[in-house]
């Protein structure tokens, strides 16, 4: 019965040294979005013409109007002036950039709710 209990206390021990290193990291996290940011840097160049901006400004729209199907998307993508053909390598792209920088993720997800908003 006590090793079942040191055993217990020991993993709620182990929660919460994991649940401490996420808070910290999350902090972290939103301490490295909210510093400026050198729009300079090649993470914001255009991809294939298309910001991030543009970009978040598309797939709100694409939510918002419920645009489903390969050919629809990127005929709708097309209307918005993405170059024909270019969609998967803008979407792809910017979804790269997204996974390997806080301030473009934080930026996009920041935009994305003000287009679905309006």
């Amino acid at each position: 019965m006590l090793g079942k209990f040191g055993k217990m206390m020991e993993d709620a021990n182990e929660s919460i040294k994991k649940s401490q290193e996420m808070q910290k990291k999350a902090e972290a996290d939103q301490q490295a979005a909210a510093q400026p940011v050198d729009m300079q840097d090649p993470m914001w160049e255009p991809i294939e013409g298309i910001t991030l901006d543009k970009y978040a400004e598309i797939t709100a729209l694409l939510g918002k109007n419920n645009v489903m199907g390969v050919e629809a998307v990127n005929a709708f993508a097309e209307s918005k002036g993405v170059k024909p053909g270019t969609w998967q390598v803008v979407q792809n792209g910017w979804v790269a950039r997204m996974g390997k920088n806080e301030p473009v993720r934080t930026r996009y997800g920041i935009l994305y709710n003000e287009f679905m908003n309006t």
